[in-house]
Order: structure tokens, then sequence, then C-alpha cells
């Protein structure tokens, strides 16, 4: 397996960058991160997302996400080496066929807190697909708090 692009997932990032005031371009993030006690792996990931104006930790996920793709393809063409397959390695080494930041995407309009079933729920409002219902089916059911919740507990089944 390739070595990942990224040593931390969006819920780790997001977890340092509590109490940031959106807008916020990528030295705030750095900024805030630091305040935080953010590790060396953190600081690194948010170093290497793109200067731009991010409105919502989502958005910071999309980038995290966005600069993978975009190594990866640099990759693919002989410019970059080492990186992650673009699609998630479920436990147990199978492939996931989505991200974290592509089950987010069914989840818009979901209210916090709230179980395993909303969040089920909301996606198939959402017209989410056979593969992202077969993800969220994995997560234990707890409550969660936010969608930052919700993007730790698709990490661990991802």
């Amino acid at each position: 397996m390739a070595e990942a692009r990224f040593k931390v997932n969006p819920a780790m990032v997001e977890k340092y960058l509590a109490g940031m005031d959106y807008p916020a371009n990528r030295q705030d993030l750095i900024d805030r991160a630091r305040m935080n006690n953010a590790d060396r792996d953190v600081m690194d990931t948010l170093d290497s997302l793109p200067d731009q104006t991010y409105h919502s930790p989502i958005d910071v996920s999309k980038a995290m996400a966005g600069s993978e793709f975009a190594s990866r393809r640099r990759s693919s063409s002989g410019e970059g080496a080492g990186l992650a397959p673009e699609r998630g390695e479920a436990p147990g080494g199978r492939t996931t066929a989505v991200s974290v930041v592509e089950v987010q995407r069914y989840l818009r309009g979901m209210h916090y807190p709230a179980g395993i079933s909303e969040v089920t729920s909301q996606a198939q409002k959402n017209n989410a697909s056979g593969d992202v219902l077969e993800i969220l089916g994995r997560i234990r059911d707890r409550e969660f708090r936010s969608a930052a919740d919700l993007s730790k507990a698709l990490g661990e089944v991802m």
C-alpha cells in the first residue's frame, strides 16, 4: 500500500481548529492549530493546504481531499510519488468506494445531535449511493454532536 499523503484525517485536524472563527485563511488555521498545541503532522497538513479562504471545517476537509487528489494526479503523471490511493482502505483491507468528504456531502441539512438512524435517514433523503449507506451501516450507534464527531466515526470504519 502506498504511503498516505497526510498522516492525519480531517477529524483530527478539526480538533486542533477548535475555536476557529470562519471565514479564515490558511495562516489563520495554522495560527489557531498552534494555539491549540497541534502536533507536527497536523501543522504539516495545514501548511500544505491551498492558500485560500475557508468558510467552515468542511471546506478544510474538502481542501485536504482536493490536495490529495491533485497530488495523486501529479504522481500518476510522474510528478510525485508515494501517495495514498484515491479511496480509503477499510479495516480488513477492503477498499471503500467513497471518502469521508463524499459521505458528508450526502448529509446536508443534518441536525445534530443525532443517532446513526437519523444520519442514515438524512443520507437517504439526499439520494446517497449504496456505498455511502453501507459505510454508514458500519458505524456503531451513538450520539453524534456535530459533523466533526461523525467524521471521526467515519474515519474509524473507512
